[in-house]
């Protein structure tokens, strides 16, 4: 069955039209469920209805965050963000993951924008939620093994963020330069050969030699620049925040390795574990009032619905 479609003026009608009165407009799978269980807590409170839109709702074909962020442009211009039709009040809410945006110095600014707190949702999932029950859940063992298999989840983020802290560096100075040499977010770790050991330095060095003569750099100068980055990046870790520019994607592909190095408890099923961890995660959202995934966006969110 082929989805429902709109013209750019209908699906705007088409909010103006809807019982609901807050918009969460997200990027993908993953969001929608997330910020579907915050905004039923929080607009609940209010007693307000609300509508969260995945970008692959929207007419077209694309998706993702560009499409959310020009759809963000196209709203503020058009004064859609928060407005008034058929009198009734509507408020816009764009969530993002911040990626590298703050790091290359492109983020938005705007109330109605909201970034994750870490690089993205998922490693703000992680980070925020009971790492522990979500593994038991979701292989079919029970709290006890999980904790045995991970015994301090922070400890284990902070670990897999610090062994692979020389790529962060290597792909947030890529992106910041806008060149390509194969060392980028879209992908794991060309320089870790074991994920879950230090870089090689032989590698490292093949990598850092590509980008200098791709951002067209002397090599003295592209060490002032990899020094500059790799302490930005160690300094998120001295801070305690491992996720801030560590890819959460690629937390599934980490866990399903550490996972299969592991003793296995009788018939869990660690198969597929790292995609289903997340899920997972989403399901602990917003289950009690004080959740700790939800009070990042909950404050500015509860912000913008006073106005409702």
């Amino acid at each position: 069955m082929s989805r429902l479609t709109h013209s750019q003026g209908g699906f705007i009608r088409s909010l103006q039209m809807s019982s609901a009165s807050v918009f969460a407009f997200v990027e993908g799978r993953l969001d929608r469920p997330f910020f579907d269980r915050l905004l039923d807590q929080v607009c609940g409170l209010k007693g307000l209805k609300h509508q969260v839109i995945a970008m692959k709702e929207l007419p077209g074909e694309t998706g993702g965050k560009s499409r959310l962020l020009s759809t963000f442009q196209t709203f503020r211009k058009q004064g859609l963000l928060m407005s008034l039709a058929f009198g009734k009040k509507m408020a816009c809410i764009f969530l993002a993951d911040k990626d590298a945006d703050d790091y290359c110095l492109r983020k938005l600014r705007s109330a109605h924008l909201i970034y994750s707190p870490s690089y993205d949702l998922e490693g703000h999932l992680f980070t925020c939620g009971n790492l522990q029950r979500a593994l038991a859940d979701s292989s079919g063992i029970t709290l006890q093994q999980a904790q045995l298999l991970i015994p301090d989840p922070e400890a284990w983020l902070m670990n897999v963020a610090e062994k692979w802290k020389d790529w962060i560096s290597l792909c947030l100075i890529s992106q910041r330069g806008k060149v390509n040499c194969g060392c980028t977010f879209d992908r794991i770790s060309a320089i870790n050969a074991d994920p879950l050991a230090p870089a090689s330095v032989h590698k490292l060095e093949h990598f850092k030699n590509a980008l200098a003569v791709a951002l067209g750099v002397t090599s003295d100068r592209f060490e002032q620049i990899y020094s500059t980055t790799y302490r930005r990046v160690e300094a998120s870790l001295n801070a305690g925040k491992p996720m801030k520019y560590f890819k959460g994607k690629w937390l599934s592909y980490l866990m399903q390795k550490f996972l299969e190095a592991k003793p296995r408890p009788a018939d869990a099923d660690f198969n597929g574990i790292g995609e289903r961890l997340g899920i997972t995660l989403v399901a602990q959202v917003a289950v009690h009032a004080n959740c700790k995934c939800c009070n990042p966006y909950a404050a500015q969110v509860s912000k913008l619905v006073a106005h409702l």
